[in-house]
């Protein structure tokens, strides 16, 4: 029952990252990926995933923290990307369980040196690479809406970045 539930869980979640991308406006692609975000969290907690699980809580302070950064330029100072990076590096360690567990956290490091200062055409093509990590991720763990919503994801993105340029 609890790995149905977290089926469904994660579809809901693939539902919101899915109109994200389609977003136009940097934060409102950020806030759908918060709610997908505590969706997924919750998703491979259910799961099992722990690495995919902690790489989603630290999504959403990421994704709070770049809305924040956005309305205060204080806090746009690289030390704080610095800070996030080395977060990621310290949970990479306490989560590590073989290769496949640092697949999630390699995605959200490359994810976020971009996002950091980036336009909305730079977070969506830099979105479109991770996911290709993060489908080996859920292939392994067995997430089927993972799986699917990666490949819808990645076809998605694909037509976002490609309207964004019309």
């Amino acid at each position: 029952m609890t790995y149905v539930v977290a089926q469904i869980i994660g579809f809901i979640a693939f539902i919101f990252s899915l109109i994200a991308y389609h977003k136009k406006n940097k934060n409102k692609i950020l806030g759908n990926m918060i709610i997908s975000n505590v969706l997924n969290l919750i998703h491979y907690l259910l799961l099992g995933a722990y690495s995919g699980c902690i790489t989603k809580v630290l999504a959403i302070i990421r994704d709070n923290f770049i809305i924040l950064k956005d309305k205060n330029k204080k806090l746009s100072s690289n030390i704080y990307l610095i800070l996030f990076i080395l977060i990621y590096i310290i949970a990479g360690i306490f989560t590590y369980n073989g290769v496949l567990s640092l697949l999630p956290l390699m995605a959200a490091l490359i994810y976020i040196i971009f996002i950091w200062n980036g336009k909305e055409l730079t977070i969506k093509k830099v979105a479109f690479g991770t996911y290709f990590l993060w489908l080996i991720y859920n292939i392994c763990v067995l997430s089927i809406p993972g799986i699917i919503s990666n490949v819808v994801s990645i076809i998605s993105t694909f037509i976002a970045i490609i309207n964004y340029k019309r």
